[in-house]
């Protein structure tokens, strides 16, 4: 997350903890998929850094497969709450988390090797990782940094996790779904960033490297540039499950949680502060209308009432020659 990001790096400590409590871990197929690209295309499982880690979910799944690991993010609240729920390598390295932005991590990374005991302590990588991040970045300056830290035969993996959609098995779920769209595209409308709007439409206009004249194929070669997406638009690209076989169910108090943890909820709610925690708070009246949609009532709490949940999903997969 850089400049461009108003809202996460700017998050005090109990809003940097409610993020990490709400939003949870990808799929195990998604870290798996990442893993088998960059190892069978010539990758190391030496040293990874992941940018605008937030809490560090991310850091703390792919550690597991290398020797160290390394998180940074922009947001001082967000590093502390990283650091508190800690992180092992594979090799029982203690995670490590420091407060930098992806544009101007070099030097960072550079002295966190050598801290934390990495042969050559250059600060060079095997592999970067931005997980729902990288659309918060100057890219042209991710890409200057990402060529002088990635190792020749390292990999760039870079993913995001796009919109809402109940599964096509929830009851009524064309009206569910509705009630989704309408937070999302309309009420929440007003407080969308060009960045919300890249991540929404899975990378489609992301800048490449090849978009910049410095970092042009010569470092990232298109020709080894690997794009790949899943349950675009909510159509199940398996015709079953979302990505990974993992829909969540999920209670609609979490849901509600995970909403709120949104960035155009948080600037709708800072434009609305008195509307917060009332009937009229926009993630309140979006989980009432799916509760009627579904056919049930009580209070929002109730966590009997859960539907199933995915996202659209893309990972771009970057070589460094």
């Amino acid at each position: 997350m850089s400049s461009l990001d108003p809202t996460f790096s700017s998050y005090t400590k109990p809003q940097a903890q409610k993020y990490a409590q709400a939003r949870l871990s990808y799929p195990s197929q998604l870290y798996e998929t990442i893993i088998t690209h960059h190892t069978q295309t010539g990758g190391r499982l030496d040293t990874l850094v992941d940018v605008g880690c937030g809490p560090g979910n991310a850091t703390r799944d792919l550690a597991l497969s290398f020797e160290y690991a390394f998180g940074l993010d922009p947001g001082t609240e967000m590093i502390i709450s990283a650091r508190q729920r800690g992180g092992r390598t594979r090799s029982g390295n203690e995670a490590r988390f420091a407060v930098a932005p992806a544009e101007e991590c070099v030097g960072v990374v550079a002295e966190m090797t050598r801290a934390g005991g990495v042969e050559g302590g250059d600060g060079k990588v095997d592999l970067l990782t931005a997980a729902m991040a990288a659309h918060w970045f100057d890219m042209p300056k991710f890409w200057t940094n990402a060529a002088e830290m990635v190792k020749p035969g390292g990999t760039v993996a870079l993913w995001t996790c796009a919109s809402l959609y109940c599964h096509p098995s929830t009851p009524n779920a064309a009206a569910v779904q509705a009630a989704l769209f309408r937070l999302e595209r309309e009420i929440l409308a007003p407080y969308e960033l060009p960045s919300n709007r890249l991540s929404r439409d899975l990378y489609d206009k992301l800048v490449l490297p090849w978009d910049v004249p410095r970092n042009n194929e010569a470092v990232f070669p298109a020709s080894e540039f690997v794009r790949m997406e899943w349950d675009r638009d909510g159509v199940l690209s398996d015709g079953k499950e979302f990505f990974g076989g993992e829909s969540k169910r999920i209670t609609l108090a979490d849901l509600a949680k995970s909403l709120d943890t949104a960035s155009m909820v948080t600037r709708w709610r800072e434009a609305h502060p008195e509307l917060v925690g009332t009937d009229k708070d926009c993630v309140r009246e979006t989980i009432d209308e799916v509760r009627r949609s579904l056919g049930e009532s009580g209070e929002i709490g109730n966590e009997d009432v859960s539907i199933k949940v995915g996202s659209g999903t893309v990972l771009l997969l970057f070589k460094r020659r």
